[in-house]
């Protein structure tokens, strides 16, 4: 697992400014060193405790519910919001590429259903998922997690928490609507059109 991010990546993943995290840097909010040409690396463990304090301050939305996909792949990514908005639902679907990043869009849109992959950079989803028990911001059954690694993969890496839905990709897509209406209670008949992954 990456152990440092660049000013660039970290600021993208906090959501702030280069100059904001190379303030932050400078008065010790995130602990960084300086390689041999002047850049910054910032350490992934500061990134990681500084969301990890600012989940619960983040504000929220007003009154609009989101689906959070998090997905290293921006074509399945993709495919997956394309199939959740032709079903008609009364939600917003959005998407995040890593771990630390979604963390951060959870604090801030406290999303109704979370669908994310476990292989991906930085913090994969079953780290994710740890971290947010931490925060108690979401419950294993607002969650979906979709991969394509082997039952033994996925044992090495902690396996999946109970009450959490799982999906072998590729993803059986009636099964996959299925689920998403049932954690959002919402009845089959609500939504008409279908797409197919």
């Amino acid at each position: 697992m990456k152990n440092y991010y660049t000013t660039i990546q970290a600021s993208k993943l906090l959501g702030v400014s280069v100059r904001t995290v190379q303030l932050w840097v400078e008065n010790g909010s995130l602990e960084a060193w300086k390689t041999a040409g002047g850049h910054r690396r910032i350490t992934a463990s500061s990134v990681d405790e500084y969301v990890e304090q600012h989940l619960n301050t983040a504000p929220q939305p007003t009154d609009e519910n989101y689906i959070l996909i998090v997905e290293d792949n921006p074509t399945v990514s993709k495919f997956y919001e394309a199939a959740i908005r032709s079903w008609g639902l009364d939600v917003k679907v959005k998407s995040t590429q890593d771990g630390f990043e979604a963390l951060v869009e959870i604090g801030k849109l406290k999303p109704e259903l979370l669908i994310t992959d476990i292989y991906m950079p930085g913090m994969d989803g079953l780290q994710m998922i740890r971290s947010l028990y931490k925060s108690d911001l979401i419950s294993a059954d607002r969650i979906i997690v979709i991969s394509g690694l082997s039952d033994e993969n996925i044992s090495e890496r902690g396996g999946i928490p109970d009450g959490i839905d799982f999906f072998a990709k590729p993803v059986d897509v009636a099964e996959f609507k299925s689920s998403i209406l049932k954690k959002l209670k919402l009845n089959k008949n609500q939504s008409t059109v279908e797409l197919s992954l």
